[in-house]
């Protein structure tokens, strides 16, 4: 930590490890070397895990197909490891180094979430308010801080009529946002009526609709820029074209879909989803962050931001399923892909469910058990638990259209359809492992 006290511009990013982070960290070493940002040291907060240090866990990924159109030889060393906890008031750093790690900072860069649709309410909102409030309350002890940026959702509002503007969402019956939060956490609250009366599908948008309410009503004087992401996916351009990491809400689908498992979802054919490119999301996150004007005085400026596609730039789930027919034609997956019904819960639903998916996927795993494969017993409990997950999950966000306000195009000569083969591309080339599937039985 002695270098700290330098007087560069000093950003500190959270959620390094996640999809995201990785790419906002890369975007910053990448912009930096090509001249595009002033000079500018990079801190990142990571948390330790029962095996390995903070600086372990950085060094492990080092090496991850996101950085690999940087210069190897360098970048590791624009970024400083700072092992802290979020949960953790003053995320748990000692008087010293929390002193000088405040002393350094003028940006920040709030990437960490957890994106758990399963966590009870309580748990949700310790992940994703608790940190947040943390992350403000260093933000105040910073005295060269010039922005902070915070990452929501575009889902802190639930669909409706109209287009959803870029301001607080209303919390469910008119509640104030700390009574709700001290409700919250105190367990006096019927979750599942709180989630139902709000329109939330579940406790991941219902935290981080709290979390924006929780850092306006506290920032103070604070400049503070919310950032609100749709469904992010797959890169258009950096760190290359087609880039992903995460099975997360898309990538998931796409994969199981491309690998001919999953041929059944419930839905509206003609619903569209809006999904946005990781590096646009990266690149608005950036903007916000007013990092390239070294000369910007801070403000007590508050305001909301969505990074989505809209609905010009984005494409129905009729659409993407029709895509994905024509790419995996061409690009075969682990077993034959097809589509069979996007459509609700009905008795053609749970008829083409148990032909379709239910059934060749239990005579698979009665041969694998019969000839006592253990390593195809576990792959096919990963792909059962993934279409699990997918339906719970996607189905809300396939069943309404969400129409974002947005001043920012994802660019001029963008194409729906052009960028769903892209990310079917880097989802075919970087989820879909083959080679871990070829000896599954077939059926």
């Amino acid at each position: 930590m002695e270098t700290l006290l330098d007087c560069s511009p000093c950003v500190l990013v959270t959620g390094y490890t996640g999809f995201l982070g990785k790419v906002v960290v890369e975007e910053l070493c990448r912009q930096q070397n090509a001249g595009i940002l002033p000079y500018h040291r990079i801190l990142v907060l990571i948390r330790p895990s029962k095996t390995q240090t903070a600086r372990d866990r950085f060094l492990h990924t080092t090496n991850a197909v996101c950085f690999s159109k940087l210069p190897t030889a360098c970048w590791p060393s624009m970024v400083e490891v700072v092992e802290a906890d979020l949960a953790i008031p003053d995320l748990g750093l000692d008087s010293i180094t929390l002193k000088s790690l405040c002393a350094s900072i003028t940006h920040i860069i709030h990437c960490a979430a957890s994106v758990n649709f399963d966590s009870s309410l309580a748990d949700a909102t310790l992940a994703n308010v608790n940190t947040s409030m943390n992350i403000l309350d260093l933000a105040r002890e910073c005295p060269q801080l010039r922005q902070m940026v915070d990452v929501s959702t575009a889902y802190v509002s639930a669909p409706r009529n109209g287009t959803i503007q870029e301001v607080l969402a209303p919390l469910p019956e008119n509640m104030q946002a700390e009574h709700l939060y001290k409700m919250i956490l105190s367990g006096a609250i019927d979750e599942a009526r709180l989630l139902r009366t709000s329109g939330h599908p579940n406790t991941y948008t219902m935290s981080k609709c709290l979390a924006e309410h929780m850092l306006h009503k506290r920032r103070d004087t604070i400049p503070l820029t919310i950032v609100r992401p749709s469904i992010i996916c797959a890169s258009l351009l950096y760190p290359f074209p087609g880039y992903i990491d995460s099975y997360a809400a898309i990538g998931g689908f796409v994969a199981l879909y491309g690998s001919g498992f999953f041929h059944v979802v419930e839905g509206d054919p003609n619903a569209v989803f809006d999904v946005v490119p990781v590096d646009v999301v990266a690149q608005h996150i950036i903007d916000e962050s007013r990092l390239s004007d070294i000369d910007a005085k801070p403000t007590d400026a508050f305001k909301i931001v969505h990074s989505v596609a809209g609905l010009q730039d984005s494409c129905s789930m009729r659409d993407l399923t029709a895509l994905g027919a024509h790419f995996f034609r061409a690009h075969p997956g682990i077993l034959r892909p097809y589509w069979t019904y996007t459509g609700p819960k009905c008795a053609r639903y749970h008829c083409y469910r148990t032909v379709t998916q239910t059934l060749p996927l239990s005579v698979m795993s009665l041969i694998s058990k019969i000839s006592g494969d253990k390593k195809i017993i576990r792959q096919l409990g990963v792909v059962k638990r993934g279409i699990k997950k997918i339906d719970q999950s996607l189905p809300f966000f396939l069943k309404h259209t969400f129409d974002f306000a947005t001043h920012k195009r994802i660019g001029e000569d963008f194409s729906s359809a052009a960028y769903v083969q892209l990310l079917m591309k880097g989802i075919h080339r970087h989820l879909i492992r083959r080679e871990l599937y070829v000896d599954l039985p077939r059926v």
